[in-house]
């Protein structure tokens, strides 16, 4: 007695099928992997640009202070000229610009020392080679 295995032709495509499953769930996690990664990335820029926009506001408001420190003391020799003109002499400009000290002196203390350049650097941001 022989027996003989005959397959259909429907079964090998079924067994085809089955031997891409593992391949297409392999491909499945590494695009899910890679898709994790991309998003962790993302978010490390945002870290870093997050740092930059604050700096850029610290830097933005001691420039404003500075403005205004000029603008004071514009102002206060302005008016130490006009009081000159007026008395006719030097001796009375002495105390305009004690309070022009005053004011300079109080405003300085508030100010913050600039970031140094080096600090926070994202070289990813720099290439190398253009």
């Amino acid at each position: 007695m022989q027996v003989e295995l005959v397959v259909p032709p429907t079964a090998q495509k079924t067994n085809s099928k089955a031997r891409l499953f593992p391949v297409l769930v392999f491909l499945l996690m590494a695009c899910y992997g890679i898709m994790t990664l991309v998003v962790v990335e993302q978010g490390h820029v945002i870290q870093s640009q997050r740092g930059l926009i604050t700096q850029l506001l610290s830097d933005s408001r001691q420039l404003s202070l500075l403005k205004g420190q000029e603008a004071v003391q514009k102002a206060i020799e302005k008016k130490q000229a006009e009081a000159r003109a007026k008395a006719g002499h030097l001796g009375h400009s002495a105390a305009p610009r004690e309070q022009a000290q005053g004011l300079l002196g109080r405003k300085s203390r508030l100010e913050k020392q600039p970031m140094q350049a080096d600090d926070k650097v994202d070289r990813r941001r720099f290439p190398a080679q253009i």
